[in-house]
């Protein structure tokens, strides 16, 4: 570990006694003197470039602050320096390293397979006036300080980002700056003017459209918009017993069901517009892999004069939402054919079924889905790709990591989610697979229209139609 006192530092002025250390492969760490002003935040750049713009946070022992370096593939030689309102407060040069997981994996090999700072946003909690909003938010480029959220005008609020994310940190070691990705949205209702909607908002941050220049503009931000439920009659009515609730997402309960259902469903209700999927009489809809009804129970209550069906392979969530949902409810077998009649839908979608599913079931079902759907019909169906893989990069081999590069497509870890629910405690999957080789080899069942990444969550969405 390497250690620089800022007032020993020759040439360099001092505002504050600090001491910087290094400690590799990467992490920068800057501890003020006890009973010493310090600044709120400071500025660390490497060499001449600003890297971020972190907090400094007091405790008994002094104030300190923590940074990580960019990553790197060898060994770099780099001069760090801290800054606060343009007043240099001390620098340090030091040699980067690369950084790695367990298994020898290294951080930019992940970084360059996914360089989009994802989020989660679970949590909402509501006093009578104030809406309080938490969940994390990778920091954009490394740095906290880029990220805002934007809200229609009139809506006052407080957007506190940047807060310690331990997990965040741990799932997403490749990130720098991962372990400063939490936030808190305080949204005061009473406080905001009439008419403006104070339930929905969108991340932003400098290079949020990067790689998207395939994907249609309107659609182009739909992975960062949060709509937040706004009638509390969407919260009545969920499954008591707790392995339903929790079957698939583990971390789930009655609040968070409540809130990413009734996003993902107006993300889902915005794509199927754009495609021309409208409510109205007659329009048909299914969700496939309906699960407990996260999603389907807002189509059915927004829907109204649309006909709402889900269906799944999971018999007891079946049969709960036959009994608690209005809509049309039905077991499928974990192969097609289904008893859904052909060309009935004008819509479907399936969160997260892919993302469980083997090669050869993957064919199996999209082969059903091009026969379920109506001519001018739309599929929107998610799988697991580089944002997900990113997600889980933290248990992966490096050797494993270059073989799903070059190969595209992994199905051998076992999910023990539905284990003793659907009868073959094999086929459900953990599945990870690239864009190039979903386009690629969907196509050979279907019409993929596009792909957007990162449209639900961790999960890339892909536009299907049956071939005409």
């Amino acid at each position: 570990m390497a250690h620089l006192s800022a007032a020993q530092a020759p040439g360099e002025t001092v505002a504050n006694p600090l001491t910087l250390s290094f400690s590799p492969p990467c992490g920068l760490r800057g501890d003020f003197l006890p009973g010493v002003p310090h600044p709120e935040r400071v500025a660390v750049a490497c060499d001449g470039q600003v890297l971020a713009t972190v907090a400094v946070h007091a405790g008994a022992s002094g104030a300190s602050f923590t940074c990580d370096l960019p990553p790197v593939a060898a060994p770099t030689q780099v001069r760090v320096e801290v800054r606060d309102a343009g007043r240099m407060l001390g620098g340090l040069t030091v040699t980067n390293l690369p950084k790695r997981n367990l298994g020898g994996l290294d951080a930019l090999s992940v970084h360059k397979v996914c360089d989009r700072p994802l989020f989660s946003v679970p949590w909402m909690q509501f006093d009578g006036a104030i809406l309080t909003v938490s969940g994390a938010h990778l920091p954009p480029a490394g740095n906290p300080d880029l990220l805002s959220v934007q809200f229609d005008e009139g809506v006052r609020y407080t957007f506190d980002h940047g807060l310690r994310s331990p997990e965040f940190a741990n799932h997403f070691w490749y990130w720098p700056n991962a372990d400063l990705s939490n936030f808190v949205l305080t949204i005061d209702l009473a406080g905001s003017r009439p008419g403006c909607d104070p339930f929905r908002f969108e991340f932003r941050y400098p290079g949020e459209e990067k790689g998207l220049g395939d994907v249609p503009a309107p659609l182009r931000r739909i992975g960062q918009r949060i709509s937040i439920p706004s009638d509390l009659a969407l919260t009545v009515c969920f499954p008591r017993d707790a392995t339903q609730l929790t079957r698939v997402q583990t971390w789930s309960n009655d609040q968070s069901v409540t809130f990413t259902g009734y996003s993902t469903f107006r993300a889902i209700e915005a794509l199927f517009a754009h495609y021309g999927v409208t409510p109205g009489p007659g329009v048909e809809i299914l969700d496939w892999g309906c699960g407990h009804g996260r999603v389907t129970r807002h189509f059915i209550g927004q829907w109204r004069e649309a006909r709402i069906s889900g269906a799944d392979i999971d018999a007891e969530n079946v049969a709960w939402c036959s009994e608690n949902l209005r809509g049309r409810f039905t077991t499928v077998p974990l192969f097609p054919p289904t008893d859904l009649p052909d060309a009935s839908f004008d819509g479907i979608f399936g969160i997260s079924v892919m993302t469980h599913l083997t090669e050869e079931a993957q064919a199996a079902w999209l082969d059903e889905i091009a026969r379920l759907l109506k001519p001018d019909g739309i599929a929107l169906i998610t799988f697991a790709g580089a944002a997900a893989a990113a997600f889980s990069s933290v248990f992966r081999p490096d050797p494993w990591w270059r073989d799903w590069v070059a190969r595209g497509f992994d199905d051998a870890q076992h999910d023990p989610a539905l284990d003793g629910k659907i009868g073959d405690d094999d086929y459900y999957r953990t599945t990870v697979q690239t864009t190039q080789y979903t386009i690629e080899h969907w196509s050979k069942h279907v019409d993929v229209v596009g792909v957007i990444p990162h449209a639900i969550g961790y999960q890339d969405m892909a536009v299907l139609r049956r071939r005409r």
